[in-house]
């Protein structure tokens, strides 16, 4: 298959008709049938039912549209680093994060970015690891900051180096905060406000132990501590946070304590597999590369 012949199969596609397409694409209507009946018989199938006045997807059509299109939009973003390989790094890159401690270290990476390469501005997304990923899979976010676990099969992925601490996030008059640490006997028989993944549920179900874990008294239930912590300000109960999440949080009347023995999880940065990328995202993750391992 030629990439030129996918790109007349993807304007028929688009346009539902054949003459349209042609028109589209500069050339003659003979010409386009002549290249689509080819197509078909190179691949041994039938890409479309064609009618009087519009031509629709097979099945089959429907499955190659999608392949056509990544690998036309990979090609064409491989000519364009490849044609641009001197040009300026500018433009923007779209990043995805919840409120963590690879946070900070987000920001810090994107101010030494900017000394280097005034010209590339940033747009940051907000949201749970879950949301971060299905927006970089949907094309929306170029690179994520999430926490594990996390599915990496369509991702490659750094591992950062700053811990992430899960504890309790309570009120500052809360019997509990009077200790210096939360242990499995200190969540028996209180309110509970817990994370929304799953992922992060097993993980906490491990910590404590199934039989525990079915002892516990879960009220309500946050995607992000801003919520969690509106919640516990209303005495609706203890939330399930990590620390770096709480820094905003954390006031006059709200505290943080951590589990004993200790629950650690890692921050990761995370991007689309199979993906060409423009010079500029290539370069920023090239950059954060280098200063993971620098400061590993």
């Amino acid at each position: 298959m030629e990439i030129r012949v996918l790109k007349y199969f993807l304007a028929v596609a688009r346009e539902g008709n054949i003459t349209k397409a042609a028109e589209m694409l500069h050339i003659t209507q003979p010409t386009l049938s002549r290249q689509l009946m080819q197509l078909e018989d190179e691949l041994g199938v039938a890409l479309f039912v064609r009618g009087k006045r519009k031509i629709v997807l097979t099945d089959t059509g429907m499955l190659l549209k999608r392949r056509a299109e990544e690998i036309v939009n990979l090609s064409e973003k491989t000519e364009l680093e490849i044609s641009h390989q001197d040009d300026e790094v500018s433009g923007e890159i779209v990043l995805a994060c919840g409120i963590t401690e690879a946070t900070k270290t987000m920001g810090k990476y994107i101010k030494s970015f900017k000394q280097l390469y005034p010209h590339v501005t940033f747009r940051v997304h907000n949201g749970n690891s879950d949301f971060i990923v299905e927006s970089i899979d949907n094309g929306l976010v170029d690179i994520g900051f999430v926490l594990e676990p996390i599915n990496l099969e369509k991702l490659n992925y750094l591992k950062m180096n700053t811990p992430e601490i899960w504890g309790i996030l309570m009120k500052k008059d809360a019997p509990l905060a009077q200790k210096e640490y939360i242990t499995v006997s200190d969540l028996i028989n209180v309110p509970l406000i817990n994370t929304s993944r799953v992922e992060t549920q097993n993980q906490f179900k491990s910590w404590i132990g199934e039989d525990n874990y079915k002892k516990l008294n879960f009220v309500a239930v946050s995607e992000l501590t801003t919520t969690a912590s509106i919640l516990v300000s209303n005495d609706i109960g203890y939330a399930i946070v990590i620390e770096g999440s709480i820094q905003h949080a954390v006031n006059d009347e709200l505290c943080f304590r951590p589990f004993y023995p200790k629950l650690i999880t890692s921050s990761l940065i995370v991007w689309k597999k199979y993906q060409s990328f423009g010079l500029t995202l290539s370069k920023f993750i090239d950059f954060i590369s280098k200063e993971i391992k620098e400061n590993s």
